[in-house]
């Protein structure tokens, strides 16, 4: 019985030593955590620039690209703005005044084009127009296809006429990226 009481009076004092030693912090720790991002990864255009919220570190953040020539970045407040310069790829560094960090991967992409804003084709012909830029895939819709459907392979966009009228093609690339055809069949 003797033993039972010193036991459950060892385990006791064991339990509130790890207790305290658990819960005690020393005076250089702080509550901060990484810093994450929102979106986690961004695309943006050359000569465009994209927003990307953060949170996590302590607030006060200051921001370096990997690679200038790529993309350039600055922070206002818990915003970091990436500008593209040139198509390819950067780490955006981002670090605060505890030196807690994070980093955010950039891609900087042509703009998503055609070479051709206007085409015109048959009733039961095809016309093609070539897509560049943005991000593939890409994917097409066509307003009215009771006028024109298209298809896409690659970058080559396939127009084929079902019934004289106007109507427009768009091409959206990965990152929700638009470009429009103005369409006219004819008979």
């Amino acid at each position: 019985m003797k033993s039972s009481k010193i036991f459950k009076f060892a385990t006791l004092i064991v339990s509130a030593v790890f207790a305290v030693t658990f819960a005690s912090c020393s005076d250089d720790d702080d509550n901060t955590s990484a810093i994450k991002f929102n979106p986690s990864t961004v695309s943006v255009v050359i000569g465009e620039t994209q927003k990307v919220l953060m949170s996590g570190g302590d607030g006060t953040y200051t921001a370096k690209s990997s690679d200038a020539t790529i993309a350039t970045v600055s922070v206002v407040k818990d915003t970091v703005f990436v500008t593209g310069v040139k198509a390819g790829k950067a780490t955006v560094l981002v670090t605060d005044s505890k030196n807690i960090s994070g980093s955010l991967n950039a891609t900087v992409v042509a703009a998503l084009t055609t070479d051709k804003s206007e085409a015109s084709v048959a009733v039961g012909k095809e016309a093609t127009v070539t897509v560049s830029g943005g991000t593939t895939p890409y994917t097409v819709t066509s307003k009215d296809n009771k006028i024109a459907t298209a298809t896409i392979k690659d970058s080559q966009l396939t127009i084929k006429g079902v019934e004289a009228g106007s109507t427009t093609i768009t091409i959206t690339d990965k990152d929700k990226r638009t470009v429009t055809v103005a369409i006219s069949v004819t008979k």
